[in-house]
């Protein structure tokens, strides 16, 4: 059932450029995610709200940044975390120096007053794979 969860939750922040089907046409639908090599995803407001987007500000402990274990997204690819940049979620890698509870202190990644996405992550992360390896959407038509 979450896989199914993720499987819709990508397909709705991937949407379509797909014009409306009852007769009406309003144009082609705004996506509700862009992705940019380099600078992020940007998100419509109703897209953040439907993931259950958070951020938070990133705190400092000495040389470490701790932050909410909820804010680590693990990919193939290592631990990420995504950071505001501008109005888009930059996801960046960070290196987890010691998990404590609830909480991660990262000693590589993060700068003290990062806003990072403290839910959402995950959501955000599966929009730049469809936008960046995933290719077409099915709702349009492969």
């Amino acid at each position: 059932m979450r896989s199914l969860f993720l499987f819709l939750a990508a397909g709705i922040l991937a949407a379509c450029d797909k014009t409306e089907s009852a007769g009406h046409s309003a144009g082609p639908t705004p996506k509700a995610a862009e992705f940019k090599q380099g600078q992020g995803i940007l998100l419509t407001d109703e897209a953040s709200q439907f993931i259950g987007l958070r951020s938070a500000e990133a705190n400092a402990r000495v040389d470490l940044v701790r932050i909410p274990l909820s804010a680590v997204v693990e990919t193939s690819e290592g631990k990420h975390v995504f950071v505001r940049n501008g109005q888009r979620w930059l996801r960046t890698a960070v290196k987890i120096a010691a998990v404590a509870g609830e909480d991660v202190d990262v000693s590589d990644g993060l700068l003290e007053g990062d806003v990072i996405a403290v839910a959402g992550g995950r959501y955000l992360w599966l929009a730049e794979l469809q936008d960046i390896k995933g290719g077409v959407g099915c709702a349009d038509g492969h």
